[in-house]
């Protein structure tokens, strides 16, 4: 047996306390005169009771649950068995820490993140002498060290951190922090290098992560248990995954109907639920009940008039009246407004007279359905977005929140800046393939905003000999790209069949994210951030021409999805919404005031390229953007926390431990908890003790009263 915190023992001296509270503590007798007394002789009082112990068995009682209590912040712990390794040689780590919100989950009264901070602990402690170690996490606020001889900085570091930052949101998956690892890790001259990475067992924990990596040894590190032994059990957990609203005009002017999704995670699958939830808006709670299963979905929906009030009202959807062992994803922000309209513009590149063979007529249809009276559709041909942006400019476009290019051959040269300016100023760019696309257009004329460069299109399944042999379906959707934010399985897309694809040319140097691939590895639908605007490339067409992607389920949710994405918005082009974590940039030729949720203004200022970026997104809640303009409204946006790290399901680990010289880590399994059964026994025997002297007893007499009693009957 021994302590983690071993100076606490000192505290054991605290036992003379209830020793000298006894001695000390008892009622001091009261005097009272009497007259026959004055001719007594004098003399000095001898008080017994105030030398020996009463009540032996409540003080010893209580010097127990002192110590009890002592011991039990020490920390006692036990060698235990512990299925963690490292390299047995020096060398040179970078421990890859997990931070994000699927961290918080709450296993047996511990998060993950404090087991695997524990198991730092452990790796610092094990570490052969000579060794250099590192620290990054996945979390871009928290502090990055430098691999170095003082493996004791990485304990410091997470220390200072853990303390300022009780709760992590804003975070990356552990595939998207790696390079970081490796970029430190290259800066050493060590010839053995090893990425610890411990995380959970989740798509964006340890599941996300390759089974190797080329410039390091990757030793991936479960918080709970072995990648070799089953997966563990997860808690049950809820989940908001997604809150969407829309006018309803049909109630009233400024009516609102606002759909939060909710899931029941965690648990066994028959497991049901009976969940609380509320809305709160303008000073006041509208509770709703939804019934919940293992695994399942449910959605609670709310119709709401807002007061009348120029720009937009803050709104939050939360579950209450229950513990949960995942608290950070109970709560969704949002700003609503019956003012707000989102501009589509949708360029058709192929028109036709038939409506079946026209290429918009199903994307338009898709937008059109459902309640989504807050789209704005408008339709251009090619000719006139050109003679516009000739004539006018990028201002031409000054009010399009969302621009579709339907298999429209590429914009000119002299008006494609136009169209890069407005992208990077916050407009949304759709690009879908076809016929009329030519990739070399498009890479010199677009190319600053394209994910990726276009390469050429190609048939499914192109062999020699046997062109048009196959068709290619799609894959599984990114679950954690925001764009399938909320999505709690399959989209309805799995069995398209597409003949037709356009290939892409890969680059190691832009920064991009595939929400949707083909059934081979080819990408289907890709995004960028481009500056403060948003591009999503589909390779393929978004009519009938290559796929029958129109006449799937899925088609009109992933029409949807994807222009709100573009749109940075849940349902409102004035309700920006950012991923906790995310920046948020702003375009403004002067600096600009953020208030954040928690109500700190921050001073932002605009870079060379004319955009402020605000990068503390870190606490989810509403926020604010106020110009220095006079009379300018404060443009709003909502940090929600990921919801793709909500689902806390274990996945694959594809990284697996190498077969290296290692020795285990000396681990230690507290044994505090056992010491909560005795202390609850004390503390009720001391109330059982307490209640019987208390019933039973009758005051002492004074010592005055004893002798006037003595002196009354003598002998």
């Amino acid at each position: 047996m021994s302590f983690l915190a071993p100076a606490l023992l000192l505290g054991l001296l605290g036992i003379g306390v209830p020793i000298a509270a006894h001695l000390l503590g008892r009622e001091v007798p009261r005097v009272v005169p009497f007259a026959a007394m004055r001719f007594l002789r004098a003399g000095d009082p001898v008080v017994t009771q105030r030398r020996r112990l009463r009540d032996r068995g409540l003080l010893a009682i209580r010097a127990g649950l002192l110590a009890l209590l002592v011991l039990m912040l020490a920390r006692p712990s036990s060698p235990g068995a512990k299925d963690l390794a490292v390299l047995d040689q020096p060398h040179a780590a970078v421990i890859l820490l997990d931070a994000s919100m699927s961290m918080d989950l709450q296993v047996d009264g511990q998060s993950e993140f404090e087991r695997a901070v524990e198991l730092v602990e452990e790796i610092v402690q094990t570490l052969p002498e000579g060794s250099q170690l590192g620290l990054v996490t996945t979390d871009t606020s928290a502090p990055t060290v430098a691999p170095s001889l003082a493996t004791e900085a990485v304990s410091e570091a997470l220390e200072s951190w853990g303390r300022r930052v009780p709760q992590r949101f804003g975070a990356r998956t552990m595939a998207d922090a790696l390079p970081d690892a490796l970029d430190a890790l290259a800066a050493t001259d060590a010839t053995a290098k090893v990425v610890y990475a411990i995380g959970d067992r989740t798509a964006g924990g340890l599941g996300s992560l390759p089974a190797a990596a080329d410039e390091a040894t990757l030793v991936p590190i479960p918080t709970r248990g072995s990648v070799t032994q089953p997966d563990p059990e997860v808690p049950s957990h809820v989940a908001i995954t997604g809150v969407a609203w829309n006018p309803a005009p049909g109630v009233g002017p400024q009516a609102i109907h606002i759909v939060a999704t909710l899931q029941h995670l965690g648990g066994p699958d028959d497991q049901a639920l009976t969940v609380r939830v509320e809305l709160d808006v303008d000073g006041q709670s509208a509770p709703a009940e939804v019934e919940l299963t293992g695994g399942q979905a449910g959605r609670v929906e709310f119709t709401h008039t807002l007061a009348e009030r120029e720009g937009a009202t803050p709104a939050t959807v939360r579950v209450v009246g229950r513990e949960d062992a995942l608290t950070a994803d109970d709560v969704r922000h949002l700003w609503i407004s019956t003012q707000d309209r989102l501009k589509v513009t949708i360029v058709n590149g192929d028109p036709s007279e038939l409506r079946a063979h026209d290429e918009v007529f199903f994307l338009a249809t898709a937008l059109r359905s459902g309640r989504d009276d807050h789209l704005e559709l408008h339709s251009l041909a090619p000719d006139q977005l050109e003679q516009s942006l000739r004539k006018h400019g990028a201002e031409a476009i000054a009010d399009t929140d969302v621009l579709i290019l339907a298999n429209a051959r590429c914009p000119a040269a002299d008006v494609a800046p136009a169209i890069v300016e407005r992208v990077q100023q916050g407009m949304g760019l759709w690009i879908t393939t076809g016929e009329r696309v030519t990739s070399r257009e498009y890479n010199e004329r677009l190319g600053a905003v394209l994910p990726l460069r276009l390469r050429g299109s190609v048939f499914a399944g192109t062999a020699p000999g046997r062109t048009q042999a196959r068709t290619e379906s799609f894959g599984s959707p990114q679950l954690t790209h925001p764009l399938f934010s909320g999505l709690t399985g399959e989209l309805g897309l799995s069995q398209t069949q597409t003949r037709r694809l356009f290939l892409l040319e890969p680059d190691a140097e832009r920064r991009t994210a595939v929400a949707l691939s083909f059934a081979g590895g080819a990408p289907a639908l890709m995004t960028a951030q481009v500056n403060a605007g948003r591009v999503a490339l589909l390779t393929t067409s978004i009519d009938r021409d290559w796929t029958d992607l129109p006449l799937r389920p899925g088609f009109v949710p992933f029409v949807q999805r994807t222009v709100g994405y573009l749109g940075g918005l849940a349902t409102s082009a004035q309700s920006f919404v950012v991923t906790a974590g995310e920046i948020k940039s702003i375009r403004t030729a002067d600096p600009v005031t953020v208030i954040a949720a928690d109500g700190s203004a921050n001073t932002v200022r605009p870079a060379e390229d004319g955009l402020a970026r605000f990068e503390n997104t870190q606490r989810p809640g509403h926020y604010r953007i106020e110009t220095q303009a006079t009379g300018d409204e404060p443009h709003v946006f909502a940090v929600q926390v990921a919801s793709s790290e909500s689902d806390t399901r274990p996945v694959e680990i594809l990284a697996r431990p190498p077969q290296l010289d290692q020795t285990t880590a000396s681990g230690h399994v507290p044994r505090g908890r056992v010491l909560l059964w005795p202390i609850m026994l004390l503390l009720l025997a001391e109330s059982v003790w307490r209640w019987r002297r208390g019933a039973g007893a009758t005051p002492p007499p004074s010592l005055a009263a004893s002798r006037l009693s003595r002196e009354a009957n003598p002998r």
